[in-house]
């Protein structure tokens, strides 16, 4: 479920310019945007739909995921004060599925706006490059992992990469969510786990995993 979160311009504007990735877009586009709340399992779109909004996550955490002909999800983006689908601004189509893991605050912008903003100022067009830059980094480092031939690498990879510091990494959702993360079957990241665990290359601290090896 998605509701409109009713407040005045001037009020959205600033609090919406407070992060650098939306201030860059300009007061205008900004004002024009519409913050929503969507409750936990909210699907924002789907592959094959028509992109009209990009989406900013305010709070919460929302994931972009494709599912396998065996039907497991494969996580592709965790989205969290970043936008979500950034691509869809020169897309056609939805490749993925936009999904609300937690309860989101979300600012919703036009498409068409924000390319006017990207179009009309030098500064827009190069915050805007940034980001894409940064994701770019993210999903080359993604793409190594998936490449890896085994959980335990593919689980010390995203330890090393993503986990601050490097080597303890913060579980945000389920275990499920986790293999989904990794490309694996839940059954596959479980039984890796434990054989960490049991050998001492890897320790759980609360929601948090530590490598020590």
């Amino acid at each position: 479920m998605i509701a409109i979160m009713s407040t005045r311009p001037a009020m959205q504007e600033a609090r919406l310019a407070q992060d650098p990735q939306l201030a860059a877009l300009g007061a205008a586009t900004l004002r024009r945007a519409q913050v929503l709340a969507a409750a936990a399992g909210t699907v924002l779109f789907r592959a094959g739909a028509k992109p009209s909004r990009l989406y900013y996550v305010l709070a919460g955490e929302a994931l972009m995921q494709r599912t396998t002909r065996s039907g497991d999800p494969v996580i592709l983006q965790r989205a969290s004060r970043a936008f979500l689908a950034e691509a869809s601004l020169t897309s056609s189509r939805y490749h993925c599925d936009g999904i609300c893991r937690v309860d989101c605050e979300l600012a919703a912008f036009a498409i068409d706006g924000i390319r006017a903003a990207i179009d009309a100022s030098r500064e827009t067009r190069w915050a805007w490059i940034e980001m894409l830059a940064a994701q770019s980094r993210r999903q080359r480092a993604r793409i190594e992992r998936m490449s890896l031939k085994t959980v335990r690498e593919r689980l010390h990879h995203l330890l090393l990469t993503e986990g601050v510091p490097a080597g303890v990494y913060a579980i945000r959702g389920t275990r499920a969510e986790l293999a989904a993360e990794l490309g694996v079957t839940p059954e596959a990241l479980y039984r890796t786990l434990a054989a960490l665990q049991a050998d001492g290359s890897l320790s759980f601290e609360g929601t948090k995993l530590r490598w020590r090896r």
